[in-house]
C-alpha cells in the first residue's frame, strides 16, 4: 500500500492546479481605456494618432508615473482628482475583541511547506481535502509589522459623487512596492 503512495506521489509530482481557487476577478468597471481613445478622438484639435500608438503612450506614462510614485516615494497629485501614493499601515494580529484579524495575509510559501512536512506522505490534491488545517500568515518582520498599498487621498478631490470612485493599483505594481521594501539597502521610506 505504502509503495502504491509513493509511486502514486511520484506520478503526480506535475498534479493539476485544482486545488488552487482564484481569488476576485478583475474589476468591472465602466469606463475603459478605449473610452478615453474615443474621447480624445472625439476632441483632438491637432493631428490624431492611432490607437496602438495612443495605448503605447498611455502605457508608458502609466508605467513612469507608477515607477515614480513607488521607487522614490513621490505623492502624485492630478488636478481635481486627488493624491495617489503608497501609505503604510501597521499590521494588527488580534482585533479588539482577541480574534484573529481578518486582514492578515497567508504566507502560502511557508504553509504549504509546513503542510508538505507535517504530511509527507499525502499529495497536494490529498493536503487540500483536509480541514480545518492550521495556517501561517505574514508577519512582515523585515518592515516592523508594516505593511503597503498604494492609496488614493481624495480628501482634497473636486468631484461629484468621489465616494463612488475606488481606485486599485494592477498587481505588477502592488508586486513592486514588495520588490522595494525587501531590498536590504532600501531607500525609500512611506508614511500612513
Amino acid at each position: 500500500m505504502d509503495e502504491q503512495r509513493q509511486e502514486d506521489k511520484h506520478l503526480n509530482s506535475k498534479e493539476d492546479n485544482s486545488y488552487l481557487r482564484r481569488g476576485k476577478g478583475k474589476i468591472a468597471g465602466s469606463i475603459k481605456k478605449d473610452a478615453f481613445y474615443k474621447f480624445y478622438e472625439s476632441n483632438a484639435k491637432e493631428k490624431k494618432v492611432t490607437r496602438v500608438v495612443y495605448n503605447a503612450f498611455i502605457k508608458e506614462l502609466l508605467s513612469r508615473y507608477s515607477h515614480a510614485i513607488v521607487e522614490t516615494g513621490l505623492e502624485l497629485k492630478i488636478n481635481k482628482i486627488g493624491k495617489i501614493r503608497v501609505r503604510s499601515h501597521n499590521l494588527k494580529f488580534f482585533d479588539k475583541d482577541g480574534k484573529r484579524n481578518k486582514n492578515l495575509k497567508v504566507d502560502w510559501h511557508k504553509t504549504w511547506a509546513y503542510w508538505h512536512s507535517k504530511y509527507p506522505e499525502l499529495n497536494r490534491q490529498e493536503i487540500t481535502e483536509i480541514r480545518d488545517k492550521v495556517v501561517l500568515y505574514h508577519d512582515n518582520d523585515h518592515t516592523e509589522q508594516e505593511f503597503y498599498a498604494h492609496h488614493w487621498d481624495n480628501l482634497t478631490a473636486n468631484l461629484k459623487y468621489k465616494s463612488f470612485y475606488g481606485f486599485k493599483a494592477s498587481r505588477q505594481y502592488s508586486r513592486l512596492i514588495a520588490k522595494v521594501v525587501k531590498d536590504p539597502n532600501r531607500k525609500v521610506f512611506y508614511y500612513g
